[in-house]
C-alpha cells in the first residue's frame, strides 16, 4: 500500500506544479472544484477535511476561488500563495504571477487571519501584497474588488492531513443585500462555469440539508447538465439539522433514489456553532462526526454499503481515489498536448520575430522609393490578372484598363446628345411602317439618332427657325447664329458630361492608389507611416486635379465656339448626311417607291418605274462614266429630284449635323487625353519629391516602423504562453524522469 499512496501523492504533486505555472488558462488539467449556494457549510467541509481554520467573521466570505493543496507530512505546516492570473477585467495576463504571501505557518491557528488578509490582497490588486501582512492596508484609501478570479493558494502537510488537491469558489449567490451589485450575482455564476464546463473538472456539489434542495441554486447549475452528473460527487452537510420527520428525502438522496449522480452522494457532519466557539480540536471534530453517525438515526441504520459514504475522512479519500486516477489518465495526453503546442507556438514566434534597423531612415526612404516605382508602373499600365477574384480590385482588373472604360463611357453618354433631326414635316401625316423607315435611314451609320432628346427638331420646325433668325440678309440667306445656336444645344450638356467623366475617374484612382498604400506600409500603420503618405498622396492627387479640372473646362468653354479646321471629315460629313437627309425627305413626298427602286436598282423591285426608264437611267450613268465621272450610283439622281422651299433647312440640319461629328470625336478625345496627362500621370510626376518633405529623422524613421500594436500583443502574450508550456514540460519531464517512465 506504501507504493500506491507515494504514487498516488506523486500525481498529485504533478498536479499541483502544471497549475501553479498557470497552464490551466491553456489546457484542461484535472481538478476538483468545489461549488455550493451561499451558507449551505463549504468552509466547514473544508475545514473537516484539512484541518484549516478559515475566516469566519461577517463580511469574510468567500470572494475568490482558494486552491488547497493537502498531502501527508510528518509535521503539519501550511504555505500560502497569491496567484495572479487575470486582471481587474478577468482578461487572462500575459505571464501568470505566483507570489508567497507571508512566512510559512506552523501553527493552524494563525492560518485563519493570514487567509484574511490574502483575500484582501487579492480584492486590492493595486496595492503591493507586502501591506496586508501587517494589515497597513487598511488605512488605505480604495474600493476593492467584489470577486475576483484571481486565487489564494494553501499548501498542507501534516501528519493527518489527506492526499488532496481542489480549489475551493465564493458561494452561488441567490440575491444581495442593500447596497450590494446585482451584477455579482451573474459574476459569480460565470466564475463558477469557467471551471465546472472543463470536461476534466470533478464538481464537489455541496448541499445543506437544512434547506430545501430545490431552493439552492448551485444544485439546479450542475443537476440540469447531463454531462456534469457523470463527473459530479455530491455532500450533504448540516445533517443534524434537518426538520423532524424530513430526513427520509434525503436518505433517498444518499442512497441514489433521488438526483442521482455517476460518483454517488456521501454525507458529513461538522462542528455547531458552540463546538467551533469553545475551540473544538481538529481530531475532537472527527471523533464527534463518527460517534454521530454511529448513533443517530436514520444513518446509524444505514447498509454497510451506504456507511461507507458517511464521513468526512471517507469522503476526502474518495475525491483523492477519483482525482489521482483522472490524473494517471490523462497525463500522458497532456504531455503530449504541452509537447504539441510548445513547438506549434515557438514556430508563429520565430516567424514574428521584431525587426532590427540599424539604419530606419534608409529603410523608411527604400520603403517610400519602392512605392513611388510600384504606383509609376500601374500610372504607366500593368497587365491584369488572369481570374482576379475582386472585379472592383483595379490593382488585380488593371487601373489603365479601369479608366479606359470609364472613358469609353464618356463617349457614349457625348454622341447621345447629337441632334435628332426628323427630315420630315411635323404636320405630315405619315404612317408608322414608313415612319419607322425612315429612321432606321437615318440613324444608318449613327447609333446616336434616335436616342436622346437634344433638337429633335422636324425639318419644317427647323425652316421655321431659321426664317424667323433672318434679319437683314439678302433673300435666301439665313444667319450663321441658326447653325451655331442648334450646335450649342448639344455642345453645352459636355461640361457636365466631361465633370462626370473625371469625377468617376478620380475616384477610380483615389481608390487604386490608397489599396497600394494599404498592401506596401500594411506593417507600418502603427508608427503613422501609411497615414503620413497617404495624406501626402492625397495632397498630390488634389493639386493634379485642380489642375485637370481647370484644363477640361477650359476646352468645354472653347468648344461653346463653334470651330473647325477639319474641312475634309467636316464637308465629306455634311456631303452625306445632306444626300441622306434629302433622301428621306422624298421619301416622305410619297416618292417613296421611286426612292427605294433607285436605291436597289432593280427594275423587278417597283412598279414606279418600267423597263424603259432603268434602260435610260443606265444610259445616264454609263454617259456620266464615260466622261470620266465614275462612282456614280442610281440613288445619287435623287439629288435632282425638284427641291421644294424646305431645302435650306436640310442643308442647316445636315451642317449642324456635320459639325458635332467633327467636334463630338475631337472633345470626346481631348478630355480623356488631358485627364491623362494632367491627372493620371500627374500624379506620379513630383511626388517622390513630396514624400521626401516628410520627416525622416533618425528617431521619427524609428517611429514609423513600429510595429502593429496587435502583433506586438499577439508575441506578448504567446512569449506567456510558451513560458508556461516551457515550465509545465519541465515538470512534467522530471515527473516520468523520478517515475523511471
Amino acid at each position: 500500500m506504501g507504493d500506491y499512496f507515494k504514487r498516488r501523492r506523486d500525481l498529485l504533486d504533478i498536479l499541483k506544479d502544471l497549475h501553479s505555472t498557470g497552464i490551466q488558462n491553456e489546457l484542461d488539467l484535472p481538478q476538483i472544484v468545489v461549488i455550493g449556494s451561499q451558507s449551505v457549510g463549504k468552509s466547514s467541509l473544508i475545514e473537516s477535511m484539512s484541518g484549516l481554520t478559515l475566516p469566519r467573521d461577517a463580511g469574510t466570505c468567500t470572494r475568490c476561488p482558494m486552491e488547497c493543496r493537502l498531502q501527508y507530512g510528518e509535521t503539519w505546516s501550511c504555505k500560502i500563495f497569491l496567484r495572479f492570473h487575470v486582471d481587474s477585467t478577468g482578461t487572462p495576463l500575459p505571464h501568470m504571477r505566483e507570489i508567497p504571501f507571508g512566512p510559512t505557518l506552523f501553527n493552524t491557528e494563525d492560518v485563519e487571519r493570514m487567509l484574511r488578509r490574502a483575500q484582501r490582497a487579492i480584492l486590492r490588486p493595486d496595492l503591493d501584497p507586502s501591506s496586508f501582512l501587517d494589515d497597513s492596508d487598511l488605512h488605505v484609501f480604495g474600493i476593492p474588488l467584489t470577486f475576483s478570479g484571481n486565487c489564494v493558494c494553501v499548501r498542507v502537510e501534516g501528519p493527518n492531513v489527506p492526499d488532496l488537491y481542489f480549489y475551493d469558489l465564493p458561494g452561488i449567490i441567490a440575491n444581495v443585500g442593500d447596497g450590494g451589485n446585482e451584477a455579482d450575482i451573474r459574476l459569480v455564476e460565470e466564475l463558477a462555469k469557467s471551471y465546472i464546463t472543463k470536461p476534466n473538472c470533478i464538481v464537489l456539489l455541496v448541499i445543506s440539508c437544512e434547506t430545501d434542495f430545490e431552493n439552492q441554486g448551485a444544485g439546479r447549475l450542475v443537476l440540469k447538465d447531463p454531462a456534469l452528473r457523470q463527473r459530479t460527487v455530491g455532500v450533504l452537510t448540516k445533517v443534524d439539522r434537518i426538520e423532524f420527520g424530513a430526513s427520509s428525502k434525503w436518505v433517498r438522496i444518499l442512497r441514489g433514489e433521488e438526483n442521482p449522480l455517476l460518483h454517488g452522494w456521501y454525507c458529513v457532519k461538522q462542528p455547531d456553532l458552540v463546538q467551533m466557539q469553545e475551540g473544538l480540536s481538529w481530531e475532537d471534530a472527527r471523533a464527534a462526526e463518527a460517534e454521530f453517525f454511529a448513533t443517530v438515526s436514520p444513518w446509524a441504520d444505514l447498509d454497510r454499503s451506504h456507511r461507507a459514504r458517511i464521513g468526512s475522512g471517507k469522503l476526502a479519500d474518495r475525491l483523492s481515489v477519483i482525482l489521482s486516477d483522472l490524473v494517471s489518465q490523462e497525463l500522458p495526453g497532456i504531455r503530449k498536448t504541452v509537447s504539441t503546442e510548445l513547438q506549434s507556438i515557438s514556430t508563429k514566434l520565430d516567424s514574428m520575430v521584431p525587426p532590427q534597423f540599424n539604419d530606419p531612415r534608409k529603410v523608411v526612404i527604400t520603403l517610400l522609393r519602392d512605392f513611388n516605382k510600384t504606383l509609376s508602373k500601374h500610372i504607366e499600365g500593368l497587365p491584369p490578372s488572369v481570374s482576379p477574384t475582386d472585379p472592383t480590385d483595379t490593382t488585380a482588373t488593371g487601373l489603365i484598363h479601369n479608366l479606359n472604360q470609364a472613358f469609353e463611357r464618356f463617349r457614349e453618354k457625348l454622341h447621345k446628345t447629337a441632334p435628332q433631326f426628323r427630315p420630315w414635316s411635323s404636320v405630315q401625316s405619315v404612317e408608322q411602317k414608313l415612319e419607322q423607315e425612315m429612321l432606321d435611314s437615318a440613324k444608318q451609320d449613327d447609333d446616336a439618332v434616335g436616342l436622346g432628346n437634344t433638337n429633335s427638331l422636324h425639318v419644317d420646325q427647323v425652316m421655321d427657325l431659321a426664317k424667323r433668325s433672318r434679319t437683314r440678309e439678302l433673300p435666301g440667306n439665313y444667319p450663321f447664329s441658326v447653325i451655331e445656336n442648334l450646335i450649342v444645344e448639344s455642345v453645352k450638356q459636355w461640361g457636365a458630361l466631361a465633370m462626370e467623366c473625371f469625377e468617376e475617374v478620380q475616384d477610380i484612382v483615389r481608390r487604386h492608389v490608397d489599396r497600394l498604400i494599404d498592401n506596401h506600409f500594411q506593417k507600418f500603420a502603427h508608427g503613422g507611416l501609411k497615414d503620413e503618405v497617404r495624406i501626402l498622396t492625397q495632397q498630390q492627387i488634389r493639386e493634379c486635379a485642380a489642375e485637370a479640372i481647370e484644363k477640361i473646362q477650359g476646352l468645354y468653354r472653347s468648344e461653346l465656339c463653334p470651330y473647325t479646321q477639319n474641312e475634309h471629315y467636316f464637308f465629306a460629313y455634311r456631303s452625306k448626311m445632306l444626300q441622306r437627309y434629302k433622301l428621306i425627305h422624298q421619301q416622305s413626298l410619297s416618292k417613296s417607291h421611286l426612292i427605294t427602286a433607285m436605291r436597289a436598282h432593280n427594275p423587278a423591285a417597283v412598279g414606279a418605274m418600267d423597263q424603259n426608264q432603268w434602260d435610260q437611267l443606265n444610259q445616264a450613268i454609263n454617259a456620266l462614266q464615260s466622261f470620266g465621272i465614275s462612282s456614280v450610283k442610281a440613288e445619287d439622281f435623287a439629288k435632282l429630284l425638284p427641291e421644294d422651299d424646305l431645302s435650306p433647312a436640310l442643308e442647316i440640319m445636315a451642317e449642324v449635323r456635320a459639325y458635332f461629328q467633327v467636334a463630338y470625336k475631337r472633345f470626346g478625345d481631348n478630355v480623356p487625353k488631358q485627364v491623362d496627362a494632367d491627372f493620371v500621370r500627374g500624379i506620379d510626376t513630383g511626388l517622390d519629391v513630396a514624400l521626401m518633405t516628410m520627416d525622416l529623422s533618425k528617431n521619427k524613421c524609428m517611429e514609423y516602423l513600429q510595429e502593429p500594436k496587435a502583433v506586438v500583443t499577439e508575441r506578448r502574450e504567446l512569449t506567456g504562453k510558451k513560458a508556461r508550456l516551457e515550465a509545465a514540460e519541465q515538470k512534467l519531464t522530471r515527473f516520468y524522469d523520478e517515475q523511471g517512465l
